[in-house]
């Protein structure tokens, strides 16, 4: 266990566990001399703690030193096996994870060191036996030295010269000796020259190349001719007789893509990897004779990527090569060629063969060509020679490198430096015109031309001399850029050396979709309107209107997921939402508003098709928070650079300290100046509110950026993990049968009980029917959740073959029917109850809630038909939180506290009134309190006016209708103050 391992900085891991640390031994210690122990004790008890929290923390945190130092020393003995734990996130498990990859590259170096050895030693013996061989038989006279023996001899020198040529080559590109020498190259001339070379090799094949003219690239012409020669090669050989090998190249994007194809045997996916391998072979017991020694498509490898291409092979009959190239560049149309006929001869044999010229090359410009070392000369390729023509140079087009910009503490200097120059400006320039303008308009007017004029200068001045300082030294810094050096191997001009550390984010960075450009003024919009609709005013039609503001401006995003579910959980949580303005009972609205919240969350998520999508669908907006900053870091970080916003707010922060200093040091020298910075610094009635309106438009902007992510992201629907098991019938079949004879005894004793009435309950039991109904009630209730975890028990964990699911699902249907009257007993006990002692907000809650199970038994009982009809049953959650959701707005419209009102003032009457209970109910209910009488009628609506402030109208963001209705209720029919309302309180039974 490493629990600080998300930590991304080891600083971060100390100061975590040095404050914990500290945090144990100060609480030991309150507890200890609460306790009554002893100094001593206290000291030990919290070392003793101390040292376990650090050990508990710190797991994980030293561990991968010890086991690097430990698989250092192995390394150093030649195994390269062994490999360091790494799992945190901080500089330590970066560090591992730089070691593991160190170890894994000098594994694979040493094993590519021994079979070099190998190789090599292989591949030369070959030759050089061969060599051997034939001039052993010259000298001992077995053989004579004619044309024949000698050619044979030459053959196998020939093979030893390319072998070493192609090593010295692979040994060039891996140590960066050899360096591109980029040109425009054209490639129609250049396939056209390898494929004249390269069929020389075989008569029987036939070569051809199709490149459109015009297609050039920026290459070193040497490398990529030697990539075409050997890719050219290596299909010559694999062809079959009366064969063909066709070169192809065309325009991709920004580059260009050149293949190689033969109809010999092809390569196999499996071997395919492989093959880029030096001395790689597909038919290990393939001679040297028959081929090369596997080191041409390996160095064509080295060569794509040396120009940053990269190379593959496709599907088709026989084999492609097929390399992509970058830096394609587009010839003009009516360029004239340069590409001069050369003549070339076999030697000995037939006509001259006109051959164009295989380059069409342009000399790099610039320091990068100046300083650059000559390349080596590539491995002769074999074929005649080709004189080269002359060739007119093209400048290649230079890329700058980035500049050096100036840093952040020099940007801030400027900026400092600007606001002292502004400060002193403006200073200087208020007293001017506070002088001026105390002389013609009095005192008052000119202390505060010189307040305004100090605050505009310095501002102004201030703020724009710095930023634009910075602005223009950003500025000479990108005009002296360097020219581009080339892309590898190229020096630096400015020294050098390994690239700079890049520590990890002490967070992991979360997937987070591109950030719509409106976001931000759509955020900042929602947050002004939120810090203008709902303070100072009750919950009313301001946070109805707010919630619509949100829902507007997500619309853009919550469109691309629009479904029928997410339409109908959207409807009915706005109409949760804007029960709001129609309820006023506080307990009422929070339920609704929480409700109408998790239902937009689900709705947007797009989740819901279990009961695990369900849970994180109706969070997912909470649970977006956490990515939330690297989902709007980006437009962010582009406002703060576009608009100078970090200059602005330094200068603004730096003037509101001077201005303080300064204003406190003069306030103290004058008395009358004190006076106007008084009348000046008196904050409005608004501003009392600024903070709570500040809170809730960031909370709020947050809040539709979280719900816009939410909408972006992909869907994520969890799979509830597979928990099913084969177990044996008796297993679930016994328990089921006799839950289900209890339930059936039970629902009998029920209906006996229903028909039997109040006498027969009360010879049986000794109890009155309320008393009955109220005993057993919540207890019902109870059985019938149970009943639903059993279900979703049996369901979820037995797995049932398909002749068992009939048996399965019969007592589990028979258990849900029972529930059901079981259900329709509890609430024929609840509405006894209530006939004898009225509602309340309890009971009425209570009410509703069996109303609500025994819908979800229905839908329970539904979806096990559709499941033995073989249909899923993905809808069944969704279902059930829409039937929740059109409950609970269906429990608003019923206007609960109405109901408790006219049940207790009917059924209690006027004696048994609980004034203290109805005294807390809302608005709503002053229309059934207004027809009691006098003094009950004012005692009890006083406490209603006060407890919900009906004494003074409701501002338009805190509108609602109830309490407008009960206001003008109380309008018509006054309050009258009552000096014995304290002997009408008191709370019935």
């Amino acid at each position: 266990m490493r629990p600080l391992d998300f930590l991304g900085r080891i600083k971060v891991k100390l100061g975590i566990v040095i404050v914990l640390a500290v945090g144990t031994a100060f609480v030991v210690n309150e507890v200890g001399i609460n306790a009554g122990f002893s100094r001593d004790v206290r000291i030990a008890v919290a070392v003793v703690l101390a040292l376990i929290m650090v050990q508990l923390l710190a797991m994980g945190m030293t561990k991968p030193l010890r086991e690097m130092a430990r698989a250092a020393q192995t390394i150093a003995q030649g195994r390269y096996t062994l490999r360091v734990r790494a799992t945190s996130r901080d500089e330590v498990g970066e560090l591992a994870r730089a070691f593991n990859a160190m170890a894994d590259d000098l594994g694979e170096v040493d094993r590519q060191r021994r079979e070099l050895v190998a190789n090599v030693s292989h591949e030369l013996r070959t030759p050089i036996t061969g060599l051997r061989a034939v001039l052993e038989n010259v000298v001992d006279g077995v053989s004579t030295p004619d044309p024949v023996t000698m050619r044979t001899a030459l053959a196998q020198t020939e093979r030893l010269g390319r072998l070493v040529a192609q090593l010295l080559d692979l040994s060039r590109f891996d140590s960066g000796s050899r360096l591109i020498e980029p040109e425009v190259v054209e490639l129609a001339p250049l396939a056209e020259q390898a494929v004249l070379e390269a069929s020389l090799a075989r008569e029987d094949v036939r070569l051809r190349a199709a490149v459109p003219a015009g297609l050039a690239v920026s290459a070193d012409p040497d490398l990529l001719a030697q990539v075409l020669a050997n890719l050219l090669d290596n299909a010559v050989r694999h062809s079959p007789s009366g064969g063909s090998v066709t070169v192809t190249a065309s325009a991709s994007a920004a580059g260009v893509t050149l293949s190689v194809a033969d109809q010999g045997p092809g390569i196999p996916p499996d071997a395919r990897g492989r093959v880029f391998e030096r001395f790689s072979r597909l038919d290990a017991g393939r001679t040297a004779d028959a081929g090369g020694a596997g080191l041409g498509l390996a160095i064509v490898k080295e060569i794509v990527e040396l120009h940053g291409g990269s190379i593959r092979i496709d599907d088709c009959a026989g084999c492609r090569m097929v390399v992509e190239l970058p830096g394609r560049i587009t010839m003009p149309a009516d360029r004239p060629s340069d590409a001069a006929p050369v003549t070339a001869r076999e030697a000995g044999e037939g006509p001259p063969v006109a051959v164009p010229a295989a380059l069409v090359g342009a000399a790099v410009t610039g320091d990068a060509a100046a300083g650059a070392p000559q390349a080596a000369p590539a491995a002769p390729a074999e074929g005649p020679p080709v004189a080269p023509t002359p060739k007119e140079p093209v400048r290649m087009p230079e890329r700058p490198v980035a500049a050096k910009g100036i840093g952040a503490a020099e940007g801030l200097a400027r900026v400092l430096v600007g606001l002292v120059l502004g400060v002193m400006a403006g200073f200087v320039g208020g007293l001017f015109l506070a002088v001026f303008a105390s002389m013609v308009f009095g005192d008052g007017a000119g202390l505060l031309v010189w307040v305004a004029g100090t605050t505009l200068v310095l501002g102004a001045a201030g703020a724009s001399m710095g930023a634009a300082s910075a602005r223009r030294a950003a500025d000479r810094a990108r005009a002296t850029a360097v020219p581009y050096q080339g892309e590898r191997g190229a020096q630096p001009q400015h020294g050098g050396g390994p690239p700079a550390y890049v520590p990890p984010p002490v967070f992991p960075r979360p997937e987070v979709p591109e950030t719509p450009r409106w976001l931000l003024p759509a955020a900042a919009g929602a947050g002004v309107f939120a810090a203008v609709a709902l303070p100072d005013a009750h919950v009313g039609l301001g946070i109805v209107l707010v919630a619509v503001m949100i829902g507007a401006a997500a619309l853009p995003a919550v469109m691309r997921r629009m479904t029928p579910w997410t339409v109908a959980f959207g409807l009915a949580a706005y109409w949760l939402i804007a029960m709001a303005a129609v309820r006023d009972a506080d307990w009422l609205v929070g339920l609704l508003l929480v409700a109408g919240a998790g239902l937009v969350a689900l709705a947007v998520s797009g989740a819901g098709l279990g009961w695990l999508g369900v849970i994180r669908g109706g969070a997912s907006v909470l649970l977006a928070l956490g990515p939330l900053p690297w989902f709007v870091a980006r437009p962010l970080k582009g406002l703060a650079a576009r608009r100078r916003v970090l200059p602005t707010l330094a200068g603004l922060g730096i003037t509101a300290v001077l201005l303080l200093v300064f204003g406190v040091l003069f306030a103290s020298a004058d008395p009358v100046f004190a006076g106007y910075v008084d009348r000046l610094t008196a904050a409005p009635e608004w501003a009392e509110s600024l903070p709570v309106r500040i809170f809730l438009a960031g909370v709020f902007a947050v809040l539709l950026a979280a719900v816009v992510l939410v909408a972006l992201r992909p869907v994520v629907d969890p799979i509830a993990p597979e928990v099913r098991v084969r177990v044996s019938k008796a297993v679930w079949l016994v328990p089921l049968t006799a839950v289900n004879l209890l339930f059936a005894a039970f629902v009998a004793v029920q209906i006996t009980a229903l028909f039997g009435g109040d006498a027969w309950v009360l010879e049986t039991a000794g109890l009155t029917y309320a008393e009955y109904a109220r005993q057993g009630f919540f207890q019902l209730v109870v059985a019938s959740v149970a009943v639903l975890g059993i279900v979703a028990f049996a369901v979820g964990t037995v797995r049932a073959e398909r002749g068992e699911r009939w048996l399965l699902s019969a007592p589990l249907g028979l258990l849900c029917g029972l529930t059901l009257v079981i259900l329709v007993s509890a609430l024929h006990r609840m509405e006894l109850y209530t006939d004898a002692y009225g509602l309340s907000r309890l009971r009425l809650s209570v009410e509703a809630t069996v109303w609500w199970l025994g819908a979800v038994f229905a839908l329970v009982l539904l979806a096990g038909a559709v499941r033995l009809a073989g249909r899923g049953t993905g809808w069944l959650p969704r279902t059930i939180v829409l039937v929740t959701a059109v409950g609970l707005g269906v429990f608003g419209m019923v206007n609960p506290d109405l109901r408790v009102a006219e049940s207790q003032a009917t059924l209690r009457g006027v004696q048994n009134l609980d004034a203290d209970y109805l005294g807390d109910l809302g608005a709503e209910a002053v229309p059934a309190l207004d027809r009691l009488p006098e003094p009950q009628r004012s005692c009890v609506l006083a406490d209603v006016v006060r407890a919900n402030g009906l004494d003074e109208p409701d501002s338009w963001n805190g509108w609602n209708l109830d309490r407008s209705r009960a206001r003008a209720l109380l309008a018509e029919r006054p309050v009258i103050a009552q000096s014995s309302c304290q002997a009408v309180s008191g709370r019935g039974s």
